[in-house]
């Protein structure tokens, strides 16, 4: 992961807090889940009238728990506001990382190798640290079910490095559509790392995912990963997402973080129909995700370009 975004920032008006969705019963719910206190001044908002903002001063949260929530209620928000939970189709990832590599598929693993990072192991297996513990890891890796993946490239994706000087990750790798045509609701291939607690999470890492059904875990492709690794985030490309992480449970029952081409409802962009060949996949890391890595936490000046948009005069900040 890494790259740059956010939507331009405006005061908000009394009007918009009352049209904007209510966001402490979400709260209420997450921390029922995770068996902390509700602050007696949220228990007592009726009229669920305080934003986020003021939530989060209320709650003695770190800061990984503190984006589990941002992001939890964002998800739920979403959900509430597009007819409930998104039912992605259950797809198993065997048929993409366990059939023999023909000719063309090796000659694809080798060119793909040769720029693999060697400071990176390649695997297309979560590794979980001894930490988490084992009614934990059992929940979602069932040790009497799992069959180890094969460790070769994807044949759906490929990356390479971006050479558009107009990008805000030029110099990186990106990842690309190898397929013809995916469509929209298409599993690509699955974010993998190595897993643990929520509050052992490397925090200097980019490469780091919520990871579990409260995202009290986290999945970690900063020393050990595969191609998913280098999903760009969208902002600033000038573009829109096109593919986003979805949850999902393999025919063994493994938890796992796949990697899905948007729905035709939930894409921005007017006309989707998936994603050509050759087209860099693009996700939103989330404003939480940004906001902990700029100063001040303030989105308005990082974002420089807005999707549809032209390069601004004088073309990318330095």
């Amino acid at each position: 992961m890494s790259n740059t975004h956010n939507d331009k920032k405006r005061k908000r008006s009394r009007s918009d807090d009352q049209l904007a969705p209510a966001v402490g019963p979400h709260v209420i719910q997450w921390l029922g889940k995770r068996k902390k206190k509700v602050p007696d001044a949220l228990s007592a908002d009726k009229n669920n009238h305080m934003q986020m903002e003021q939530i989060l001063r209320l709650l003695a949260l770190k800061e990984r728990e503190r984006r589990a929530l941002v992001r939890y209620v964002e998800k739920s928000i979403d959900e509430e506001m597009n007819g409930g939970p998104k039912k992605v189709e259950l797809q198993d990832s065997d048929g993409e990382y366990d059939v023999k590599n023909s000719a063309a598929a090796a000659s694809h693993h080798h060119k793909q190798q040769e720029l693999w990072p060697t400071s990176v192991t390649f695997s297309n297996n979560y590794d979980w640290e001894s930490s988490v513990p084992a009614d934990t890891k059992e929940k979602y890796y069932p040790s009497n079910k799992i069959r180890q993946r094969a460790n070769h490239f994807s044949r759906n994706v490929y990356f390479k490095r971006i050479t558009d000087k107009d990008h805000p990750a030029y110099g990186e790798f990106g990842l690309y559509c190898a397929l013809a045509h995916a469509k929209p609701g298409q599993w690509l291939l699955d974010y993998v790392g190595r897993v643990t607690l929520g509050e052992d999470q490397n925090k200097k890492s980019d490469y780091v995912s919520d990871f579990g059904e409260h995202s009290e875990l986290a999945c970690d492709a900063n020393v050990l990963g595969n191609e998913a690794r280098f999903l760009n985030d969208f902002r600033n490309t000038g573009k829109y997402p096109n593919v986003e992480f979805n949850f999902r449970r393999d025919r063994n029952g493994e938890f796992r973080q796949g990697v899905y081409v948007k729905q035709v409802k939930e894409a921005k962009e007017k006309g989707f129909d998936g994603i050509k060949q050759d087209e860099e996949l693009l996700v939103s890391y989330g404003k939480s995700y940004w906001k902990s890595r700029v100063d001040g936490g303030d989105l308005t000046e990082f974002v420089w370009r807005l999707p549809n948009q032209p390069m601004p005069p004088g073309g990318k900040p330095n």
